[in-house]
């Protein structure tokens, strides 16, 4: 995740509290529950939290910042929250579905002055290997509500542009393949189209294409669009200074899987080695108090007074 921007407001709201709507929770097993699949649980402890120093003045700062949630891959255990004798308040907060943030409050923050968060959990997180007979899967028949949002553009996704979907259109070619093979094929095309190159600016899908490069973000997003384009539910995963995608196909039963990929980085399609905990899925939440949908959800804070400085904690503690 690049430049996320803690939100201040001079004038406190009525409330913080945010409320997100997330792309409707698609939560279908994961490709590491395949009856095939070569289970890899990996835990590991992390620490997420905020430290805030004081530049001067500050009063009434209330701050959220997001906590890894259970997926079908994953499996979070709350060890210990930890705060800062000027804290009070904090508490963990579910926010819909599949989203949860860290809340608390600074009643009065002066210069020098440190107040701090945080959150360690314990994170299990099954790898796995490809399915053993990828051909077996379809195209999924579903057009549930939850879906819909994984099938329409997101921010810096953008899947009904012109020029995706004509990239997209080049992909009918295969559709004599098995479903497997044409996702493959896009995946394979954004590879060896796109060069991966580090920015720390965030870009859409139409000024990765016009540059010719792009990071995990634009390369994931790149790939979303285009599966999207293509009638093929895609999202993001976001995990500790990565993103990667996902998609979605279904068994010849109409059982469906969340499929990952490692779009920047070695090639690993299908599946996914990564053992660094899943802080979201999705890429168009619905925030209270921002007219339009985010692409992940931040670390927020509003107050009274001065700005202070602050950072977003995010520590892998222990790896067993």
């Amino acid at each position: 995740m690049k430049n996320p921007n803690l939100l201040w407001s001079l004038a406190v709201l009525a409330s913080i509290t945010v409320s997100v709507n997330a792309q409707e929770s698609a939560n279908e097993p994961s490709a590491a529950q395949l009856p095939s699949a070569v289970q890899l649980p990996a835990t590991t402890t992390w620490k997420f939290g905020v430290r805030i120093t004081g530049t001067g003045e500050t009063r009434n700062a209330q701050v959220t910042f997001p906590v890894p949630v259970d997926w079908p891959e994953q499996n979070i255990k709350v060890l210990s929250v930890d705060t800062t004798k000027n804290i009070q308040g904090a508490r963990i907060k579910k926010l819909g579905s599949d989203a949860k943030q860290m809340f608390f409050k600074v009643p009065r923050l002066a210069a020098g002055e440190i107040a701090e968060a945080t959150v360690t959990v314990e994170i299990e997180k099954l790898a796995s290997s490809p399915p053993g007979d990828p051909a077996k899967f379809v195209m999924g028949k579903k057009k549930s509500r939850k879906f819909r949002g994984y099938l329409t553009p997101s921010p810096f996704i953008e899947s009904n542009d012109e020029q995706i979907k004509e990239i997209a259109e080049q992909f009918s070619a295969t559709e004599d393949l098995a479903a497997w093979q044409q996702v493959e094929a896009i995946y394979t095309w954004v590879r060896e189209n796109i060069d991966y190159k580090f920015d720390t600016e965030i870009r859409t899908c139409r000024d990765a294409l016009a540059a010719g490069h792009g990071d995990c973000e634009e390369l994931s997003s790149l790939f979303i669009a285009l599966c999207r384009a293509r009638g093929i539910p895609a999202r993001a995963v976001w995990i500790p200074e990565h993103t990667y995608p996902e998609f979605y196909l279904e068994d010849a039963a109409g059982k469906g899987y969340w499929f990952p990929c490692q779009a920047a980085g070695t090639y690993a399609f299908g599946h996914m080695p990564e053992a660094k905990p899943i802080l979201q899925k999705g890429d168009k939440f619905k925030v209270k108090g921002h007219a339009r949908p985010l692409r992940y959800i931040q670390p927020t804070m509003q107050a009274f007074g001065d700005s202070p400085q602050w950072e977003w904690l995010m520590t892998q503690v222990e790896n067993r």
